[in-house]
């Protein structure tokens, strides 16, 4: 029979970290939890930070979410564990505490449907050691639904592409900021956690014409670029080539190095606005300016780490390496679908979709 050992630490919202006494620590990244409603769902996008102190060896075999409403009455529960031919647990793909070390795990349940009360959600971790013993850690969140206080508009009014928002697959959604070459780099959070890649389509839908082959192929080549909402210039540059190279040592002092040609907008509730891989010599504005909603920033460009022309655009805290992703909300944007087209009560972009703008 089993022997089995049960070590229980709990961890809330304000960026306490759990220990169990085999040393295992997990704190949830960031401090503040959003949900961030959609059309048909609402997201969680955050994430647990496991350090292992110990030397010895444990393996995450379990993961058990559940949900609570206000009144401490369980809602939903859901897990990944081990069991069967092909195990679930085997979607998280570092699984393995060898020694001390530390690791990031995407919180694997991050889609729950609209009208679930989301007060309350227990993340119980179970580890295994060689002995089959086991550790287990419940990590307990408090989210809040993301309110966002000024009315913005997309930056771009062709058609566009969501190329890539960020979703649970989304390569802004699985920045691992606690890989060894990033974190040398001295950034500490997921800055592009509600990023999106938006790219002009023509009325047929197409990113590029001919075989795509040239910057100039692309729809959205030298498309202009809109502010989304009034606003303070606090970061602009604009002499990085369309090239599609980034200057990566450069990061450590200036993590926007990263997008190339790129303009930060702070706004009135202090969150700041991100549009980058501008075009060369396009930014129509500098350090200081003070801006107004759909005043041109500049056009599409492939500066910085771009494989293609295409708006990479977030919302976040700040302009430095603790800088944290912030949600964004649309407004009079339409989904086209076929000859459908349905206006997004939300405002919030998933990717996959074809959307314009039709603010006026």
């Amino acid at each position: 029979m089993k022997k089995v050992f049960i070590l229980i630490s709990v961890i809330t919202i304000y960026c306490q970290a759990a220990f169990s006494q085999q040393g295992i620590s997990i704190s949830a990244k960031p401090c503040k939890i959003y949900i961030e409603r959609g059309e048909s769902a609402q997201q969680l996008n955050f994430d647990f930070l496991l350090s292992k102190l110990s030397a010895d060896t444990l393996t995450l075999t379990k993961i058990t979410v559940r949900v609570s409403d206000k009144n401490k009455v369980l809602v939903q529960t859901r897990f990944l564990d081990n069991n069967g031919t092909a195990p679930s647990i085997q979607t998280i793909s570092k699984r393995e505490f060898n020694g001390a070390s530390s690791q990031l795990i995407f919180n694997p349940f991050t889609e729950f449907s609209l009208g679930l009360p989301l007060y309350k959600l227990e993340y119980e971790f179970v580890f295994t050691d060689n002995q089959d013993r086991e550790t287990k850690i419940i990590s307990t969140v408090y989210p809040q639904a993301y309110v966002q206080s000024k009315s913005f508009t997309l930056p771009l009014k062709e058609r566009v592409l969501v190329y890539d928002a960020h979703d649970f697959y989304d390569h802004h959604r699985r920045f691992d900021y606690n890989f060894a070459p990033i974190k040398q780099l001295g950034i500490q959070t997921n800055f592009m956690r509600y990023a999106y890649d938006f790219v002009p389509v023509n009325k047929n839908h197409e990113l590029f014409l001919n075989k795509g082959d040239a910057d100039a192929d692309y729809v959205g080549f030298a498309q202009s670029v809109y502010v989304i909402g009034d606003g303070k210039v606090i970061y602009a540059s604009n002499n990085h080539e369309d090239n599609k190279k980034f200057n990566i040592p450069a990061m450590a002092n200036n993590p926007l190095e990263l997008y190339g040609n790129c303009v930060a907008i702070q706004h009135a509730d202090g969150v700041v606005s991100i549009y980058g891989h501008l075009k060369q010599n396009s930014v129509r504005m500098k350090v200081g300016d003070r801006v107004v909603q759909k005043q041109e920033i500049g056009k599409i460009g492939v500066s910085g780490s771009s494989f293609f022309p295409h708006l990479h655009f977030e919302i976040r805290t700040s302009i430095d390496h603790q800088a944290e992703g912030i949600p964004s909300y649309f407004s009079d944007v339409y989904l086209l679908e076929g000859s459908t087209e349905t206006k997004l009560k939300s405002g919030l972009a998933e990717t996959g979709n074809i959307i314009e703008s039709r603010a006026k």
